[in-house]
């Protein structure tokens, strides 16, 4: 695979930007994972957890990427990564209890749902795959930070599922799906830019945008919360 020097020091770039937006004063990824119910000493709120590390890999793998292998490459991590953000609302709407909360959630259902089916639908019209069958066609490299960041997530998601219900279980929600849309953020960047298929570009566009502001509106309700 051919190196691009440039693009790699502007996704670096990028990605710090988006660590700015999205996670800023809450703890980097450096600072590693926040226990649960630790306490923002700034806001008194609650932090939300580090955003994986693969995150910020894969998007500099994909910053090396172009054209047809840019955009299979892309389609196969953002596609599971929608999947897990819609399991992981699931289990919020059948144990949370805060309104605001789950009516946010009701929103990330709806649209991660809806680019399931057009990314599915366009990862077999254009290149006649499914899913898996792009995730085996992404170079090696880009396979790596996949998996790395499928294996973060899914730990994740078994934390939550393994919270009771209730009250406590909103904060939970939100502090680990913060981390989850700054990686589909972060994932997103070189195709919202690069990608071959305007459609694609405008769905990457759509997907960062959306995620971005539930991040804020996430931050904002975990900010005012203690453990």
């Amino acid at each position: 695979m051919t190196k691009h020097p440039t693009r790699r020091r502007a996704a670096v770039a990028a990605v710090a930007t988006v660590l700015s937006l999205a996670l800023a004063p809450a703890a980097s990824a450096a600072d590693g994972p926040v226990p649960q119910g630790t306490v923002n000493s700034a806001s008194q709120g609650l932090k939300p957890l580090a955003t994986s590390p693969a995150a910020y890999e894969l998007g500099e793998e994909l910053a090396e990427l172009s054209g047809k292998e840019l955009e299979i490459t892309y389609l196969a991590a953002i596609i599971p990564h929608h999947r897990s953000a819609v399991e992981m609302a699931e289990l919020e709407l059948r144990r949370g209890t805060d309104p605001r909360v789950r009516a946010a959630v009701e929103g990330i259902l709806t649209g991660q749902r809806l680019q399931l089916v057009e990314l599915t639908h366009r990862l077999h019209q254009w290149y006649g795959l499914t899913p898996k069958q792009a995730r085996e066609k992404a170079p090696e490299e880009a396979r790596e930070e996949i998996d790395a960041l499928e294996s973060d997530t899914r730990a994740r998601v078994e934390e939550l599922r393994r919270a009771p219900a209730g009250k406590g279980f909103d904060a939970a929600f939100v502090r680990r799906v913060i981390p989850h849309h700054s990686a589909g953020i972060v994932q997103s960047l070189e195709a919202q830019a690069r990608a071959v298929h305007p459609e694609l570009r405008e769905a990457a566009r759509t997907g960062i945008s959306a995620q971005q502001a539930e991040i804020d509106d996430f931050r904002a309700w975990l900010a005012g919360h203690k453990k």
